[in-house]
């Protein structure tokens, strides 16, 4: 199997692996919508209150899963350059066993201790017992999630970028389906969504081995001296890459903390909001999930030229889309607010979401761009460090003040402005190390660049 990013145009590589990449966060985009509509259909607040606690925990797995498509996109595709099929594959099946392994551990970790997350985030009475009745069952699953994320990561890796699309989408459209019949039809409410989430998962987990292991033999079997061979190579890029993910769901537990002191109606706008981002953090992270094979297939072949034009065709990429994104919220807001019959504080939250939070989320984008520069590198703790400070130090410190300040709406004001700080921050650290690394190139200038391999 040849490298397939190496040569040819940058542009179509990168748009058609952003496509596949998005097809796939977009389906997740659509459940979560769907969910969100369908449990709005009941007219409880509590439940939607319920389902804006629940989220952030829910984070914490997939996290793992993140991370872990970061070591198999740099390391898998880099083998895949240097030593071909064979060696990528067995590398790919150690690093999702590994992953599949550490998400169980921090699952069974997660269960044992949310009821006192919940009772920390400030979740009480009805909401509490609601949040914890679809957060345990949901958790379960939550290991298939990421060994989904696991196996579109190595699909992109592997330069299959019609097929990664394929497993998450089965999963979405069934979860989809399943969502009216448990919530409405059998009258399950939060929990039928819950059981539709694993039934989901579990379907598309089936899908994904028989493709994986049985059409494409992507799937090993790999022996435990090669376990331990490779497992300073993976953990020296999935460490810092997990811990920098874990940090994420942390900084949204922070504002949730900060928003939950403000009432249920604050909760319920910032539980709306939370299923509206992934329409624009779909793209941003499609794209670095593109991005980040392609910079790794080309580093193995030491073409920094093409890094650089990568990376700079994904900034325009970008702010173009945060740009169009932004339009749409403004113009869909009587919709959003008719679709999930809400009002008051939460209507007010995204209102201030729609006009004033999208475009800065963009710096997200920038900060997400950057990471596969620096895991691709040689810095992925530089990636950990970023997103660490920003999820943790920086929100604290910004949605703190903000709520001093501005109440409710400085707290979630603030969240976004720190995507705008370190988003800047790295593309300047990525310039800097990529000047370090390849002197005689510049992320931002086409020098030795054939207008051939830009286009």
């Amino acid at each position: 199997m040849r490298s397939k990013f190496t040569e040819g145009s940058v542009t179509r590589h990168l748009l058609i692996m952003m496509f596949a990449s998005w097809i796939a966060l977009a389906s997740n985009m659509l459940l979560s919508l769907a969910d969100m509509y369908f449990l709005s259909r009941l007219n409880d607040i509590d439940v939607l209150a319920a389902i804006g606690f629940s989220s952030s925990v829910i984070m914490f797995p997939n996290a793992i899963g993140i991370g872990f498509s970061i070591a198999i996109s740099v390391l898998v595709s880099q083998a895949l350059s240097r030593s071909g099929k064979d060696a990528a594959s067995q590398l790919f099946s150690a690093i999702a066993f590994q992953a599949l392994c550490l998400s169980i551990v921090l699952v069974a970790l997660l269960i044992f201790l949310m009821p006192s997350i919940l009772a920390q985030l400030g979740a009480e009475g009805r909401v509490y017992n609601l949040a914890y009745s679809y957060l345990w069952l949901v958790l379960l699953s939550s290991p298939l999630s990421v060994l989904l994320i696991a196996f579109a990561s190595g699909l992109r890796a592997f330069a299959l970028a019609k097929l990664s699309m394929w497993v998450p989408l089965i999963a979405s459209v069934v979860n989809i389906i399943l969502d009216p019949i448990f919530i409405e039809v059998l009258g399950f409410g939060i929990v039928g969504a819950a059981w539709a989430t694993i039934i989901a998962r579990v379907v598309a987990a089936v899908v994904g081995i028989w493709l994986l292991h049985v059409r494409l033999d992507f799937l090993r079997l790999v022996p435990i001296s090669f376990l331990k061979q490779c497992f300073s190579k993976v953990r020296s890029i999935a460490a810092p890459a997990v811990i920098s993910n874990l940090f994420t769901p942390l900084g949204s537990l922070i504002v949730v903390s900060v928003v939950s002191d403000f009432g249920d109606q604050a909760m319920a706008g910032l539980a709306v909001v939370g299923s509206l981002t992934p329409i624009l953090f779909s793209v941003f992270f499609s794209l670095t999930g593109a991005a980040g094979p392609m910079v790794g297939q080309n580093c193995g072949a030491d073409l920094p030229h093409r890094v650089a034009a990568i990376y700079r065709q994904g900034l325009m990429i970008l702010s173009a889309y945060t740009s169009i994104v932004w339009l749409f919220f403004m113009l869909a807001y009587p919709f959003i607010i008719s679709l999930f019959n809400v009002s008051g504080l939460a209507s007010e939250l995204i209102w201030l979401y729609c006009f004033i939070q999208v475009p800065l989320s963009v710096g997200l984008g920038f900060l997400a761009l950057s990471n596969g520069i620096f895991n691709n590198l040689s810095k992925p703790r530089w990636s950990m460090w970023l997103n660490a400070s920003r999820s943790t130090l920086a929100t604290f410190i910004f949605c703190h003040l903000g709520a001093i300040y501005f109440d409710v709406y400085g707290a979630v004001m603030a969240s976004t402005l720190t995507f705008v700080m370190y988003g800047l921050l790295a593309i300047i650290m990525a310039q800097k190390l990529f000047k370090q690394t390849y002197p005689d190139y510049s992320l931002f200038s086409a020098s030795k660049l054939t207008n051939k391999a830009e286009d």
